[in-house]
């Protein structure tokens, strides 16, 4: 029972990570509870006396695409402020295609770095960066992942409303907790928009968005010509990497895909990463074939969205990139394991999820897996991942 009452209070799928939000809920709930009956409220929220507004986005690449509809939606709602957009260096590299905000921090938060592996804290990095939070004077303050870890850069940003989700601890740092309806699974990205909504902003439009320059695109022209590839020729982009090893489909298999693709179909394959992923990229080409483009490390990232929008279909994990698909409104096939597509996948006409799992222990931390000897991974076939691309039906292909 108390595990299910903690999982219906926050998101976190590990036990123990539910019982430490709500043990540090209950303790900062008194505190802070204690210091306003001295201290006082911040006042009424008024929406049109906003003038000054600081976001947060400290956590990963497709999180800050998925909120891309909730930065446009504000800045329509409060037209003459000034927005601030705080994110991670992670996402430094397409932040450039949101024209959302007016002012950018990139910042190696330690708390995320802490998350991430690195456990290197520099202090004075961190005071300087909380200085420069606390020196504007902000209105407002708005955390779009609703997680302790940024709702406490949030609370020491001083901004005198503090807008969050409650759903991943630190609400007593807040001035406005959002809540989720009890039972309801939204999209990632109607999430952010919910506390849009609770900021007294009418949300118009429901997309996400990427804003790709034309120089981009017309770089990607030149990069593909330098490959012998034409304007006319139709271009499949594959992501086969993801943040966790447990969350990416089996190079093998991506490598089959790609050689059926470039070996049966009038397409050209390319294969899309950072410098980070060359190892699996370049396992990946050597067992496709030398058909095969392995663009890692030959792109920023802006100009690897701009693959993928000159794309006629994207093959990836839930990932980052993934995200960017959506965005561009590329068509997509995702395959999914330990994630939660009802919250990251995106279906449609010409989007498909492919996700085979009975797994006990699904959802999962995605850090490690508990049923190896069954990785859902495993489950999904070329042969499934074929028979979403035919299903697709996507004008021009034929077979060779």
């Amino acid at each position: 029972m108390k595990k299910m009452l903690l999982s219906d209070r926050y998101e976190s799928v590990e036990l123990k990570v539910r019982i430490l939000l709500f043990v540090v809920d209950i303790v900062g709930g008194f505190v802070f509870s204690v210091a306003r009956l001295f201290n006082g409220g911040s006042g009424k929220y008024e929406p049109e006396k906003v003038k000054n507004i600081i976001i947060f986005r400290l956590d990963g690449l497709g999180d800050l695409v998925l909120s891309t509809a909730a930065l446009r939606e504000i800045r329509k709602g409060f037209p003459r402020a000034k927005i601030t957009l705080v994110i991670g260096p992670w996402t430094a590299g397409i932040v450039d295609r949101i024209p959302f905000y007016d002012r950018l921090i990139v910042h190696d938060c330690f708390l995320f770095s802490v998350f991430r592996g690195n456990r290197r804290l520099r202090f004075r990095e961190e005071v300087d960066f909380i200085r420069t939070l606390r020196r504007d004077k902000y209105d407002l303050g708005i955390d779009l992942r609703g997680d302790l870890l940024s709702i406490i850069p949030l609370f020491l940003s001083a901004a005198s409303f503090r807008f969050a989700k409650g759903t991943r601890g630190g609400g007593f740092l807040l001035t406005h907790v959002v809540k989720s309806k009890k039972g309801e699974c939204k999209h990632a990205k109607d999430e952010t928009l919910r506390l849009v909504e609770a900021l007294g902003v009418a949300v118009e439009e429901r997309e996400t968005a990427l804003n790709i320059p034309e120089n981009d695109m017309k770089y990607i022209e030149e990069y593909l010509g330098e490959k012998g590839i034409k304007q006319a020729d139709f271009v499949i982009s594959i992501a086969p990497c993801a943040l966790y090893y447990w969350r990416s489909w089996p190079p093998e298999k991506f490598a089959r895909v790609a050689a059926l693709l470039a070996e049966s179909y009038n397409c050209v394959v390319v294969l899309v990463g950072s410098r980070e992923d060359r190892n699996v990229l370049d396992k990946i080409s050597c067992l496709a074939g030398s058909k095969i483009i392995n663009s890692s490390g030959d792109l920023t990232l802006s100009q690897v969205a701009a693959l993928i929008k000159r794309s006629v279909l994207f093959i990836g994990n839930d990932s980052g990139l993934t995200h960017i698909a959506a965005a561009v409104k590329a068509p997509m096939i995702q395959l999914f394991g330990p994630g939660e597509p009802e919250k990251f996948g995106y279906r449609g006409d010409k989007n498909i999820v492919l996700m085979k799992t009975v797994c006990p222990y699904h959802p999962c931390s995605q850090r490690s897996c508990k049923y190896q000897d069954h990785w859902c991974m495993e489950h999904i076939s070329v042969e499934d991942v074929m028979g979403a691309f035919q299903k697709l039906s996507l004008p021009g292909f034929l077979h060779k």
